[in-house]
């Protein structure tokens, strides 16, 4: 078996990258790292997602004023948290830095996963809307993350979208899917 030290370095450096430059980021270079995303494994080649991409101000100034509202709903006041030089004060600035320039991002990227009820799941229990199936998603995900790092853009995952979920859906006409 041959080694490919190049793919290793790339896994090696992917991180959550939350200072992110506004610059703009040309459709060519986004296609290419949704495309990445597209080519994930899923079950039964199904590709159980969809991307809603943000590029238009208002829709991320809309997007980041609910990101905040929630991250402060869920940590409350956060100054006391950001004092100091420990990892978690590091990273709750970090987060701040986020939240405070969500809006200037040039893309915020979503990953809309088909909700699936589990096979463990008696047909008898399957009673109103299946949960989200995130393990069909996540690694479409982890191939967008590791193709923004393989061609020099951050990007970090995040999941506090889903406390406003009902609101992204209707704002952006996103309906639920689910299997049958």
């Amino acid at each position: 078996m041959e080694d490919n030290p190049r793919f290793f370095d790339l896994v090696g450096n992917v991180r959550s990258m939350r200072r992110l430059k506004p610059d703009p980021i040309p459709e060519s270079l986004l296609m290419k790292v949704l495309n990445a995303g597209v080519q994930a494994p899923s079950g039964m080649n199904s590709q159980p997602w969809a991307f809603l991409v943000l590029r238009r101000s208002e829709d991320k100034h809309w997007f980041a004023d609910r990101y905040r509202d929630a991250s402060e709903s869920r940590f409350g006041n956060r100054d006391s948290l950001t004092e100091g030089n420990s990892p978690m004060a590091r990273q709750f600035r970090v987060l701040q830095y986020q939240m405070n320039h969500m809006h200037e991002f040039p893309v915020l990227v979503m990953v809309c996963g088909l909700r699936d009820w589990a096979f463990k799941a008696p047909e008898s229990e399957r009673v109103g809307l299946a949960p989200p199936n995130y393990g069909a998603v996540y690694p479409c995900v982890q191939s967008i993350l590791m193709a923004c790092r393989g061609v020099g853009l951050g990007a970090a995952l995040t999941t506090m979208h889903q406390v406003f979920e009902n609101e992204l859906m209707e704002r952006f006409r996103i309906r639920w899917n689910t299997v049958s």
